[in-house]
């Protein structure tokens, strides 16, 4: 290959036209009076022009001044049908040859459409990615609403920095398939190790959850960034993630995050390269009250489905409004239980706090409470204004939520977290997703696929026969 470039799909007299002119031509041979013949390959959707002196067709010289530039114009409707719905084309000049064949944006838009609507079709369940999976709280929510939507799904590879986080996910997750790659090293590791990027499959969804800790206010404020991009640990992993996106083709993408993510220099990144690749992009945050949650923990959704398919946040259903109760989560603790303390260092803590003019106050909830504060990675730290469960009798008296509970808190089941130590546990929950929320937008997002999959002549009869 000598020069790759961009050229414009025109239209001259209501056909579609190439029009080639220049150096570049005359630098590959492709001189004035010079003849060639043409190649077309409908299945690549690929036309060559070869330099042949029994060729059918002539360049053509055009004057620029002095100069007279080497001129090819294809204007057959016939031959250039194969670009229909594309603006721009890429152009390969090598010596005495033309590639001209659509973008390679086009190209794979094109592939996973006809994958994904082929799958459909034939009742094929599709496949998903997920990147940085934890236990796989995403990838539950996403499998079981998608099926919700009457559309089966098969774990293709999952991609965890965390080892014990993967293994756990691969022995204790009803949504892992036995056949799916897993990938237990850095995001950026994969993402840019050739030989191994190839080997992904490719996927028809891909979720992620990227690491949030350079997002949050808290984060931000605790490590003194300027931005969460400077983070030498988790900044940059926009960018591997795109990688993976690229090499894996998705119809469809979910990202989860914290909500001030939708105010970084990545999710812009995020949002104008996934559009550039011709998706449709939108984000959202989903409210766990709009859900009936216990935990009141608000995430940002981005859902970018290839231009086409008719996606919206307001498709999502919620729940009919309803009283929720913490002691529907809480286990049988005995009221002696050595769970129970005074936690005097925290309350003075707080004193001292409140002296100080701070405002950080310990959150205390009895069994009667409607709902909790957030629950982060570091709840296990047992920190003055993480949510603490008051004794049913003596006021003086407070405990830790336990993993188990608070796995119910997110509607995780327990069984993700099953024989991992407090602290694992409650780090991996408090990383994870509520998934009544996410389930609710899968199922959102499986109905737009099948509606988009059902050829338009056709919906009238499949309405009629619902």
């Amino acid at each position: 290959m000598k020069t790759f470039a961009v050229t414009s799909l025109q239209q001259n007299r209501n056909r579609p036209r190439i029009w080639l002119q220049g150096s570049r031509l005359a630098a590959v041979g492709f001189a004035p009076a010079q003849r060639y013949s043409v190649e077309e390959d409908d299945a690549a959707r690929r036309i060559t022009l070869r330099l042949s002196a029994q060729g059918e067709r002539g360049v053509v010289g055009k004057s620029r001044g002095e100069k007279i530039d080497p001129v090819i114009d294809l204007n057959s409707a016939s031959m250039l049908s194969m670009y229909e719905g594309m603006q721009t084309l890429r152009v390969i000049y090598d010596d005495g040859v033309v590639h001209i064949m659509p973008l390679a944006t086009e190209a794979r838009k094109a592939e996973r459409i006809a994958r994904v609507k082929a799958k459909l079709a034939a009742g094929e369940p599709l496949s998903t990615g997920s990147v940085s999976t934890g236990v796989g709280a995403l990838l539950l929510a996403t499998h079981d609403g998608l099926a919700d939507a009457g559309v089966e799904s098969k774990l293709a590879f999952a991609v965890e920095i965390e080892s014990d986080y993967i293994e756990q996910c691969e022995r204790a997750n009803p949504a892992w398939s036995a056949d799916a790659v897993m990938v237990a090293a850095p995001l950026q590791e994969i993402a840019f190790d050739a030989w191994a990027v190839r080997r992904l499959p490719t996927c028809d969804l891909l979720e992620a959850g990227l690491p949030c800790t350079a997002a949050s206010v808290a984060g931000r404020a605790k490590k003194g960034l300027s931005m969460p991009e400077a983070d030498p640990n988790v900044g940059h992993l926009v960018v591997g993630f795109l990688a993976i996106v690229a090499a894996t083709n998705p119809l469809a993408i979910t990202v989860e995050n914290v909500v001030p993510y939708m105010n970084t220099a990545s999710f812009a990144i995020l949002r104008n390269q996934l559009t550039e690749w011709g998706y449709h992009v939108q984000a959202d945050v989903l409210k766990s009250e709009d859900f009936n949650c216990i935990e009141h923990r608000d995430r940002m959704a981005l859902v970018a489905v290839t231009a086409g398919i008719d996606f919206d946040f307001a498709a999502i259903e919620r729940p009919a409004p309803q009283v929720r109760r913490l002691a529907e989560i809480l286990e049988p603790i005995p009221d002696d239980s050595p769970l129970y303390s005074e936690m005097s260092g925290l309350k003075a803590k707080q004193a001292r706090d409140l002296e100080n003019g701070k405002n950080f106050k310990m959150q205390t909830y009895s069994a009667d409470a409607t709902h909790i504060g957030t629950l982060t990675k570091g709840y296990s730290k047992v920190r003055s204004t993480d949510p603490k469960v008051c004794h049913p009798t003596n006021p003086d008296l407070l405990r830790q939520l336990t993993p188990t509970e608070h796995a119910a808190a997110k509607q995780i089941p327990p069984a993700l977290i099953e024989g991992m130590s407090n602290t694992r546990a409650h780090e991996v929950l408090g990383q994870s997703i509520l998934i009544r929320p996410f389930r609710a937008l899968a199922k959102a997002l499986g109905a737009a696929l099948k509606q988009w999959a059902v050829p338009q002549e056709a919906a009238p009869f499949m309405l009629l026969a619902a």
